[in-house]
């Protein structure tokens, strides 16, 4: 009889354990998110594996290089100075989030611009992210910057660190950022930073891609 009523008794603590566990602890996809660290331009973000900050935002319709690159909408470049915290770290994710939460992916038709960052550790990497988008994904713009490149279902960086850094990009300001004509010029990724005096200057654009 007292074997039965503990048995009983260590069932009904079982069955309420696992009732405040589902209480408590998600049990739907919202347990894989990723852990997002937003910031803004000029603010480093820290994640656990790199410091990542904006140092810089331009549009324009087409980039200086050899050859120059034009876009089908307008380019939207986005500087970044990255530093990797406590071991060498690839980082294969930069894509850019719009205020309708719209997706784009970083494009490497431009010279110079890349969509990773290959980091030795405490050293100061530089690289421009470019991204050719219509004139709707400028309000609201922010870089997304992760370790695991972009996948639709978000597998790659699963309960990682990402960064989500605003552009400042207001609605306000969208038509005189796209009807900008001049070009911009895009340094080389690495530890040079693109205002140090030895920085090498890219290639001028051919007369005819600035007209």
């Amino acid at each position: 009889m007292r074997r039965g009523i503990a048995t009983a008794a260590f069932v009904i603590a079982a069955m309420g354990l696992g009732r405040l566990i589902t209480d408590h602890m998600p049990l739907t996809d919202a347990a894989d998110k990723p852990f997002i660290q937003t910031g803004a331009v000029d603010e480093t973000v820290a994640l656990d594996y790199a410091d990542v900050t904006v140092t810089g935002v331009h549009v324009t319709p087409t980039i200086m290089g050899n050859p120059a690159s034009a876009a089908g909408g307008r380019w939207l470049v986005v500087d970044t100075e990255i530093v990797a915290r406590q071991a060498p770290t690839v980082m294969a994710g930069f894509f850019l989030v719009d205020a309708q939460d719209r997706r784009w992916i970083a494009s490497l038709r431009g010279p110079e611009c890349v969509t990773s960052a290959r980091l030795a550790t405490g050293v100061r990497h530089y690289a421009s992210i470019c991204f050719d988008i219509p004139k709707q994904a400028l309000d609201g713009a922010r870089l997304m910057a992760t370790r695991g490149p972009w996948d639709s279902h978000e597998s790659t960086f699963r309960r990682d660190d990402v960064a989500q850094i605003d552009l400042g990009i207001k609605a306000a300001e969208v038509d005189a950022l796209w009807a900008q004509k001049d070009a911009v010029n895009i340094r080389q990724s690495g530890p040079v930073a693109p205002d140090a005096p030895d920085a090498p200057d890219a290639p001028d654009a051919p007369e005819e891609a600035r007209q």
